[in-house]
């Protein structure tokens, strides 16, 4: 958090920079995007509760993924401060934890991938280039933890 202060909600909404422009107006799309998309994804892995334990385990895992993509998308319309730390919580639990989950109760149903290795790889890119930019965004910080740089600092609160 070096090299930012904390500003009053008042002066965070004031800043020239706070609300859901430039980039995270694409962010906002990917959320919006991301719940439909999760439906599909775990209306396609369902499978039938005749599959014994197995199949009740990923029927599971793909509801608790769901919830994590809707809860992360109300967290981010909400502006939530901690977005940007629980992003990391889920962004490392949800990767590592599917792909622990895929080794311990194999991969789910659907249409198998080419390339496994692949998609871990390009999940973990998106998501750190997703922490990166909400590390060193301006507009990130005003607009969700209200912190501005010490030359933003409005004269009243210096």
């Amino acid at each position: 958090m070096a090299g930012w202060v904390r500003v009053s909600e008042a002066e965070a909404e004031a800043h020239r920079l706070f609300g859901l422009g430039g980039w995270l107006r694409v962010i906002s799309a990917l959320m919006v995007l991301a719940v439909p998309g999760g439906v599909a994804l775990t209306w396609q892995q369902w499978m039938p509760l005749a599959g014994g334990g197995m199949a009740l385990a990923s029927n599971l895992v793909a509801l608790l993924v769901l919830g994590a993509q809707i809860g992360m998308a109300v967290l981010w319309f909400r502006r939530w401060p901690g977005f940007r730390p629980g992003y990391a919580v889920f962004a490392v639990v949800g990767t590592a934890g599917l792909a622990l989950v895929d080794l311990a109760i194999g991969p789910p149903p659907g249409p198998a991938s080419a390339d496994p290795t692949g998609d871990l790889v390009l999940e973990v890119a998106f998501h750190l280039a997703f922490l990166g930019y909400m590390q060193f965004s301006r507009r990130f910080r005003v607009t969700f933890e209200r912190r501005v740089r010490p030359a933003e600092v409005p004269c009243v609160s210096a």
